[in-house]
């Protein structure tokens, strides 16, 4: 079925990204490999992140054969559903880059059943938000001695934050809910993160890409998941998707700009961003989770 949403068209993004490094988790697919296709495009130096080596090299292959030049990538491997393998790309990655000029968190999943990592950690709460919270903790060292950039993709569709519950273990698990509590997180802990960023040089943004044609509910069954993966594909492009969030990583008008939620290139308002007490609250849990 073709895309048929109908969207703005956006100017090209007037950026020279050469001799600059850029960090994309969830690199092989939708989003983020038209992120990273995007970067590269403008000079980047782009470390892809994924799960497994071979499926990173074919991604990198298509994009050269699409016009990024080879030489641009480089490859990070992890399993961003488990904590222990977030926080150890993010040593090696620190270790690889002393500065690095972009961090874009895209990674995500919509899982289809409740499913706990070995570490101990709900499915969509460690890909969604530990990893996010691991990586933007172990790289800023490096952020801060290029006074980078950190992107976070969320989502307009948020919402069911349980501080008590961020497992589900009490409360009703739905693939929604948890995906909807992953996706308030992600900007609640962007505005506990602008805080601790001012001054630092360092700027954190958080883009909606919108409804995007991608295979992230591809894991749904029966009925529901049919439905899901057939509004999917009726959704825009990940080339369009993916706009908003390299807008961010990339464009000049950005520089100094920080802690805001962008929609299309528009900053749109976030009704939890005054919840100063929750964004706390909630950083310094997810801190102690990251500790173990």
């Amino acid at each position: 079925m073709s895309n048929f949403v109908k969207r703005r068209v956006m100017p090209p993004i007037p950026a020279d990204l050469s001799g600059k490094v850029a960090v994309v988790t969830g690199a092989t697919a939708g989003i983020g490999k038209e992120a990273a296709y995007g970067l590269a495009k403008l000079g980047a130096r782009v470390v892809m992140c994924g799960r497994t080596p071979a499926k990173l090299e074919a991604t990198i292959a298509e994009l050269e054969a699409r016009g990024a030049a080879r030489d641009r990538f480089e490859t990070g491997i992890a399993d961003l559903a488990l904590v222990p393998s977030a926080r150890a790309l993010a040593v090696e990655l620190a270790s690889r880059h002393a500065g690095l000029d972009i961090l874009l968190n895209n990674a995500g999943c919509y899982p289809a059943a409740r499913t706990i990592t070995p570490d101990g950690h709900e499915e969509a709460w460690a890909t969604n938000v530990l990893a996010y919270e691991a990586l933007t903790t172990g790289l800023l060292p490096s952020l801060r001695a290029a006074r980078g950039r950190i992107v976070y993709v969320a989502s307009t569709r948020a919402g069911n934050l349980d501080l008590d519950d961020l497992d589900f273990r009490r409360r009703r698990w739905t693939g929604l809910r948890a995906y909807e509590q992953s996706k308030q997180a992600n900007r609640l802990l962007a505005w506990a993160w602008d805080r601790r960023l001012a001054g630092t040089g360092v700027t954190i943004n958080v883009a909606h890409p919108g409804g995007v044609a991608t295979s992230i509910a591809g894991r749904q069954t029966g009925l529901y998941g049919a439905l899901a993966r057939l509004a999917f594909r009726t959704q825009r492009t990940p080339t369009h998707g993916a706009d908003t969030p390299l807008w961010l990583a990339a464009s000049p008008d950005l520089a100094d700009r920080s802690g805001a939620f962008y929609k299309d290139r528009l900053s749109i308002p976030c009704r939890w961003q005054p919840e100063i007490s929750l964004c706390e609250a909630l950083w310094r849990r997810t801190q102690q989770q990251l500790a173990g």
